[in-house]
């Protein structure tokens, strides 16, 4: 009945006995007194019963919490029922001490605390069954609202919400430290919390804190810390059952921290830990210790999912580069497809229960239908929906519904054909709930819809979190449970309530001159509208429009207009914190327009989405930016300094000449390509050597001739001629992370050298620049050899750690320091929700380069932190550090 399971005959005189306690194998028990005896009628279960005990109540009354049970006099009797009510146990209760230890030696297979009839559970990640869906009757029916029943803050993290027993368990940073937690469901008192270690940092775009979330299981919360500490706590109290150290040797070291969570299954934990030898180990639930390896290929940020195949439960593992079936018992192979092509991987996909035998899984490219038994699996179709989220999809009867870009898709299971799409109520985490989605809103709101093929229809909405959310709402007892990075709360459906539906705010239609125009279009007879907008855009140049171009002096609003044969078109972008809104049709015409007020000084990168196609470039705007993974349109308003240095250079003028190599660091130990720009007249002078500019990011930087148009627009008129280097990133941790020391071994003794002794550099006094953290990687290159780099640039500058403290020490020691700094920021800068803006961390540097006495130029402008934004300051930047001096002849003239 118990594993280690102790015999014990009714008049036997309890003594020592073993008892395999979770996390200490084969401790024994403490001694009982002498004249203390426990008698236990036993009823011997099949092999691989699963008892759960809870105590029977009394008289037919309602059973107490098992952690009652000690309170009781030693000698008393209490039946306990099985999780067969036909089998009953009864024990004597002899002491506190024995009782635990019994109740240790039944914890791996009863809960610590016992399940209440009818508990809606949400015991795993996306749910009891991993399919993101709760319990239908939750919902009370037709024409209920939505109430917001408690909401508090927490610490930040990625980790979603696991509820049972009354109880949320969630992991999150206190600043200091990660922890995991328990909360009561029904207020959000903290319960317990149990530390991980310390806080894991955010860095090149996410945030602090851990991003598994907690399984809790007979008794038994389990967790995946970000560092790589795999944890069973006691559900009751937060002890520690035991724990299981990840490393680079057991398993794959992801970038962003260790993010899978636990699948349980019978006395196994299996946790998705790729690595050499093997893609899942699965760990004995009592004890932690290691059972199987199987499987192969590298695990970043996937769950694994247990599936019903043909007959049999399988293990489908989508690694990032193949789709593998494991019997759940062994680690035994069953089938294995490759589901990239080439080199290329997925990192972050994961499986979708459809029926017994095909399941979805949802990639970043798209999403993909398989077919799968025992022993093969095959590909049904594949297609472009659910693309570019991190929602997971959820199915609905013969329906798949889930987020592409920002925009909810209903997908025909069978054939994979897009059935209706919708931009509200946008948002990323969704679940099902009977016949409804449960979605959390850009704006933090749990909105409920019909899961209908028929379109999207809103049930009921309610304002919960403070901001826009990535995670997926979870459903305990009788209420929905949310959280942000920072904030969770719970909401709680009532048949009541009036339901509240639709956006919370309606903007203005008809805007400025522009909208008098449009209404004045609108005024004619349809038949006559198109020939009126006709001749009005044959007198614009370009989109999108100002006031200006109406007559009107509002430099602040701007119409967003596209024109052609479409049913919908979206705008996307900065101008709409990067969801998607839909543009609006003039009835009898072509012309689809939205209007925004923004910043009149602001740079902003937007597209458009026809048809929900992926968002491309504005046809009739002729600024544009190459940002890497698309090309995007480059607003320019009206109150934006001229950027003359970004405009094609003239035909005639002289331009540099781009040389590209391939280079090896033994420092980092990879290859990067490096790309070095000369100027027009290096060739003229063989003697002359030139100052050296290091450009971070350098892939980035050149794309599109994002830097290199201005210096060849630049150099020779308002800056010096000198040496541009672009240098790329290969690992992020080069910039600001772990790896960030070993990238300076690379620059300055190997790349350095190298440069050198092949092109006619100067031997010091280089600049360094970069954005974001490659601006955090260019200040402490030079920070860490100012007899090297004597000046630095930085564009929306933010923390990494554990950079920060390093740069912060270089600055406030009394050794040699760089001469000049320059640092640029937005006011529209990062916004990062770990509590440090860009802005903010940018004024923070800026005082304390100040203090330490180094020449400090400070720019502030209203850009977008991108490369569309970057670039406008690359002359500011260029004709600061080189300052260009015409030749004395021409100064004579």
């Amino acid at each position: 009945m118990v594993r280690a399971g102790i015999p014990v005959e009714r008049g036997v005189r309890a003594a020592r006995l073993p008892v395999l306690q979770p996390g200490l194998p084969g401790r024994d028990l403490p001694l009982v007194p002498a004249a203390s005896e426990a008698r236990l009628v036993r009823q011997r279960l099949p092999p691989g019963s699963d008892a759960r005990v809870q105590p029977v109540a009394a008289q037919g009354g309602v059973a107490d919490p098992v952690q009652a049970s000690p309170r009781c006099n030693p000698g008393s009797r209490r039946p306990f029922l099985l999780a067969d009510p036909s089998r009953v146990v009864e024990v004597i209760l002899v002491s506190k001490a024995l009782l635990s230890a019994l109740l240790l030696l039944a914890a791996p297979l009863a809960a610590a605390t016992p399940t209440p009839d009818g508990e809606r559970l949400w015991s795993r990640f996306r749910g009891p069954e991993a399919s993101g869906e709760g319990s239908g009757d939750l919902l009370p029916g037709e024409g209920f609202g939505l109430r917001l029943e408690w909401q508090r803050e927490i610490g930040s993290g990625y980790s979603g919400i696991s509820g049972a027993d009354g109880r949320l368990f969630t992991a999150f940073t206190d600043g200091e430290v990660d922890v995991v937690a328990a909360l009561d469901a029904d207020s959000g008192e903290e319960l317990w919390r149990y530390t991980l270690g310390e806080k894991y940092a955010g860095h090149d775009g996410s945030d602090d804190g851990p991003l598994s979330t907690p399984v809790v299981d007979r008794g038994t919360v389990y967790v995946v810390a970000p560092h790589g500490q795999v944890l069973a706590l006691d559900e009751q109290t937060g002890e520690r059952r035991w724990i299981y150290e990840l490393d680079g040797d057991n398993s794959t070291l992801p970038f962003y921290g260790y993010t899978t969570s636990a699948v349980i299954h019978g006395d196994s934990v299996l946790v998705a830990t790729g690595g050499e030898g093997g893609a899942v180990t699965a760990l004995d639930r009592y004890t932690g210790e290691p059972k199987w390896r199987g499987g192969s290929g590298t695990i970043f940020y996937q769950t694994p999912s247990l599936l019903r195949l043909a007959g049999r439960e399988v293990l489908v593992v989508v690694s990032n580069q193949h789709l593998e079936g494991l019997d759940p018992e062994t680690g035994e192979s069953l089938w294995r497809l490759q589901h990239t092509e080439g080199n290329q991987t997925e990192e972050s996909a994961h499986v979708v229960p459809a029926d017994e035998g095909r399941f979805l899984v949802n990639f970043g490219r798209g999403a993909t239908l398989y077919r799968a038994d025992a022993d093969s699996v095959e590909e049904v179709w594949s297609g472009r929906a659910f693309a570019n989220s991190l929602a997971i999809p959820v199915r609905v009867g013969d329906h798949f519904y889930g987020f592409t870009r920002g925009i909810l898709t209903c997908v025909a299971v069978d054939s994979g054909e897009i059935v209706w799409r919708s931009r509200e109520p946008g948002g990323q985490g969704l679940m099902r709930v009977g016949d409804a989605l449960a979605i959390i809103s850009p704006e933090g709101e749990l909105v409920l819809a019909d899961a209908s093929p028929e379109g999207y229809r809103e049930v009921a909405r309610v304002a919960a979190l403070d901001s826009a959310s990535t995670h997926f709402p979870s459903c305990v007892g009788d209420a929905f449970v949310v959280r942000s990075l920072d904030g969770i709360a719970s909401v709680v459906p009532d048949a009541d309530l009036r339901p509240r539906v639709g956006p919370t705010e309606v903007t203005e239609r008809l805007r400025g001159r522009f909208g008098e125009w449009l209404a004045s279009v609108e005024r004619l007879p349809e038949g006559q509208r198109q020939a009126a907008v006709d001749e009005r855009f044959g007198e614009l140049e370009r989109t999108p429009l100002f006031e200006s171009d109406f007559g009107g002096d509002d430099r602040s609003l701007v119409h967003f207009v596209w024109r052609g044969d479409a049913d919908d078109v979206g705008l996307a972008g900065d101008p709409v914190a990067n969801q998607e809104v839909t543009l609006e049709r003039v009835a009898g015409t072509d012309l689809f327009f939205h209007t925004l007020q923004l910043e009149p000084a602001g740079q902003y990168n937007y597209g458009f989405s026809v048809d929900f196609a992926p968002p491309a470039v504005d046809p009739e705007n002729p600024y544009s930016t190459n940002e890497g993974f698309q090309i995007s349109s480059d607003l320019r308003m009206p109150e934006l300094p001229p950027a003359p240095h970004l405009d094609e250079p003239a035909a005639d003028a002289p331009r540099g000449t781009l040389d590209a190599f391939q280079f090896r660091s033994v420092a980092l130990g990879n290859t990067r390509q490096i790309q070095l720009w000369r100027p027009a007249d290096y060739d003229a002078d063989p003697s002359r050597t030139y100052p050296l500019l290091v450009v971070n990011h350098g892939d980035n930087q050149v794309r599109g001739s994002l830097m290199t148009r201005t210096l060849d627009n630049l150099v020779g008129r308002s800056v010096a001629p000198l040496v541009a280097v672009f240098v790329p990133r290969v690992q992020p941790a080069e910039y600001g992370g772990e790896q960030a020391d070993a990238y300076n071994r690379f620059l300055v003794d190997e790349l350095l050298p190298h440069l050198r002794r092949h092109y006619r550099v100067e031997s010091s006094g280089h600049a360094i620049l970069g954005p974001g953290s490659a601006g955090v990687a260019s200040a402490y290159a030079a920070l860490s050899h100012p007899g090297l780099f004597s000046r630095f640039a930085v564009q929306s500058y933010y923390h990494i750690d554990p950079v920060r403290e390093r740069i912060e020490a270089a600055l406030a020691s009394d050794a040699a320091k760089p001469s000049r700094a320059f640092v640029v920021y937005s006011n529209r800068d990062y916004d990062l929700p770990n509590g440090i803006d860009a802005d903010d961390a940018s004024k923070d540097l800026i005082s304390r380069l100040r203090e330490a006495g180094i020449e400090t130029e400070v720019l502030v402008t209203e850009y977008s932190p991108n490369w569309g934004g970057w670039r406008g300051q690359h002359d500011d930047i260029l004709e600061a550090f080189f300052p260009y001096e015409a030749p004395a002849a021409s100064a004579a003239e």
